[in-house]
Order: structure tokens, then sequence, then C-alpha cells
């Protein structure tokens, strides 16, 4: 399970590609359908273990990034 304390986590990026992850990460998680955007921030809640609410959220969110670092790379 990824964690906040993942190494991956302590990557440095611009506001620019920071913008650009939020907009992948919310166009990706749109595509599963019509769903509330507070479903999705109580899904990112952290937890006591590092963890999110849903863990799968961190592993998305670390898939977005790493796109968009590659590409502004």
């Amino acid at each position: 399970m990824t964690t906040i304390s993942d190494p991956a986590f302590d990557q440095t990026m611009t506001l620019r590609q920071s913008f650009h992850v939020l907009g992948k990460f919310l166009e990706q998680f749109n595509a599963r359908g019509p769903q509330e955007t507070d479903l999705l921030a109580s899904w990112l809640e952290l937890q006591q273990d590092g963890g999110t609410a849903d863990p799968a959220q961190l592993d998305d969110f670390l898939e977005c990034a790493r796109s968009v670092l590659v590409h502004s790379a």
C-alpha cells in the first residue's frame, strides 16, 4: 500500500506542473462516471498510518504526477 511517506512524494515540482497534475487527477476521477467531488475529498483524507481513506487515490495521484513530470522534463 502506498502511503504519504513513500519516497515518490518527496519530488519537487513547479506550481504549473502541480496545476497540471490536479487537472489530470480530476480527469481520471471523472472518467469513472459522475461522482460528487466531496466524495473524492473524503477519500483523500489522510489516515494515521499515512495512507488515505481510499488507498488507490495515492497511487492514482502518483501516476498523474509521473505523467506530468515526464512530459515537462
